[in-house]
């Protein structure tokens, strides 16, 4: 069950009307008087946006923040004396 699950997926993944399917859901998405778009909004946003983002339940602590920062170099300059 589980590989022809995987066949099935790698199939359209490999389609080549993909690209053609991911422009009509959002062309429709945009259209203001297509009578489905807010199912493909739906679509898009549940694909897009991680709803765990907005789960009041969710705790923001549990977060990886990865902070970059350099140590400032002070150049020294040597003056030689005569």
């Amino acid at each position: 069950m589980v590989a022809r699950q995987i066949e099935l997926k790698q199939t359209l993944l490999e389609h080549p009307d993909v690209p053609k399917v991911i422009e009509t859901v959002v062309r429709t998405a945009l259209d203001d008087t297509h009578e489905n778009q807010t199912a493909a909004q739906k679509i898009l946003m549940d694909r897009i946006l991680p709803i765990s983002t907005f789960d009041k339940g969710t705790d923001f602590k549990e977060r990886i923040n990865i902070t970059i920062s350099t140590i400032p170099i002070k150049v020294e300059k040597v003056i030689n004396e005569l």
